[in-house]
């Protein structure tokens, strides 16, 4: 019998190109053998969302306000569950839940229960600046028994910069750049290389041996909290 499926609503413009590879890969990801079987997503990208990189790393503007919105539009429009596709983000997910009714689904608990299924004890783990010091995700893989392993200072700032170049629309200059470090000493002391920036998924069509996308995770997850039984 096909799956019955929860309408999903997606907070995008976390960075836009993640988004929309987020839900191709959604789509991807779900078992389905028609058009028909796929659940109902509304994904809405909004550009008034301010930096959530700004707001924890400098002090700018809260993203929180504008997520709060984009929430409740998502809800409004029918929604049964609401995903949000960005690791550093996940730092407001408590507010964003906060503003609405509806299941808001968690990106950090799934990832790393899932990396320990796969037998993962050391994620290599390529992240934002603001991911790496607001500790979420550190804490979610602790907690599950894991032991991340991060890039150095300046392996992070090239890392960063990807991220960046993605957000400025330059993600073939991205590519390249990120390709090697999926290949640095600081990758390999890891069991597992793990991308965990939804900015950083679509740089790389093919994963090392063993490693892992954020993206695909949470996929993964959100799709499980939408099927109905």
């Amino acid at each position: 019998m096909p799956t019955r499926w929860k309408k999903v609503g997606i907070v995008g413009g976390l960075g836009p190109l993640a988004c929309a590879h987020f839900y191709a890969r959604l789509v991807e990801l779900t078992r389905a053998d028609s058009d028909s079987e796929h659940p109902e997503v509304m994904l809405l990208s909004s550009p008034d969302v301010p930096s959530r990189l700004a707001h924890l790393l400098d002090g700018g503007p809260s993203p929180v306000p504008a997520l709060q919105r984009v929430a409740r539009r998502l809800e409004r429009a029918g929604s049964e569950v609401i995903a949000v596709p960005s690791v550093t983000t996940q730092a407001f997910l408590d507010e964003i839940a906060a503003a609405v009714a509806v299941p808001v689904i968690d990106m950090l608990t799934p990832m790393a229960e899932q990396l320990r299924a796969a037998g993962v004890l050391r994620p290599a783990l390529a992240v934002t600046d603001g991911t790496r010091g607001a500790g979420r995700l550190h804490q979610a893989l602790t907690a599950a028994g894991l032991t991340p392993v991060y890039p150095d200072r300046h392996d992070q700032a090239r890392i960063q910069e990807c991220v960046t170049l993605v957000k400025a629309g330059r993600s073939r200059t991205a590519r390249a750049r990120f390709r090697s470090l999926a290949s640095a000493p600081w990758a390999a002391a890891g069991d597992a290389f793990v991308i965990g920036c939804t900015d950083l998924s679509p740089l790389l069509s093919d994963l090392p041996p063993g490693g892992h996308d954020v993206g695909d995770l949470y996929a993964r997850a959100v799709l499980a909290q939408a099927a109905t039984p």
